[in-house]
């Protein structure tokens, strides 16, 4: 298997080449069979995506105001497609999955691989259903990707996932009384990617 990453930085690309893009990275993930728990995360892009190319035909008078609400659309835009990157990488780095996503795919980096999260620390919640996860942030971390599953005794876990840039996070809205399984990816500045240990705790 050959293995890539994906580019989920945007800010080299013109207003047009980003619409074109974003585009394009929504028509090739909608019913991409390859990513199939990921298909109810691409309505909010279309929504979004659509208020991009909205705000940017207003903005081409050049009206300030049209021109910031078109700024504040697109760092909108941005910020759910480098989360969806980060999802689509935590699932896999095929190179031949990742080819299919839309994304532009980056060069392996040549910096040194980024330290898996250590400490890890599974308390429960202030409020019932509630499950705090929390690690140490290796150093170079930017950001993190939380994970959850329902299923232990699978060796496929079923993992939901939330990217953040906190070392912490509290999942909600579990079942009490069931026993979940999580663990923390550590995500480096290049998309280096590696997870924390799994650990197990009975929701309260």
């Amino acid at each position: 298997m050959t293995k890539g990453l994906l580019n989920r930085h945007f800010k080299s690309h013109s207003d047009a080449e980003f619409e074109t893009r974003g585009s394009h990275i929504w028509s090739s993930m909608n019913g991409n069979t390859l990513f199939p728990t990921m298909q109810d995360l691409l309505p909010p892009i279309k929504t979004a995506q659509e208020k991009f190319s909205t705000d940017l035909a207003a903005s081409r008078g050049l009206g300030r105001q049209l021109v910031a609400e078109k700024n504040k659309s697109r760092l909108a835009l941005e910020a759910l497609l480098s989360s969806l990157a980060l999802l689509i990488m935590a699932q896999t780095s095929d190179r031949a999955e990742l080819l299919t996503t839309g994304f532009m795919l980056r060069k392996q980096p040549e910096s040194r691989q980024i330290a898996a999260p250590a400490n890890q620390k599974l308390t429960a919640g202030v409020n019932s259903g509630e499950i705090i996860s929390s690690v140490s942030r290796p150093k170079g971390a930017t950001s993190f990707l939380h994970q959850i599953s329902n299923n232990i005794d699978s060796e496929e876990k079923t993992w939901i996932s939330i990217a953040t840039t906190s070392n912490k996070h509290v999942f909600t809205n579990l079942q009490p009384g069931k026993q979940y399984a999580a663990r923390t990816g550590a995500v480096g500045s290049k998309g280096q990617l590696a997870f924390s240990t799994i650990g197990t705790i009975y929701a309260q």
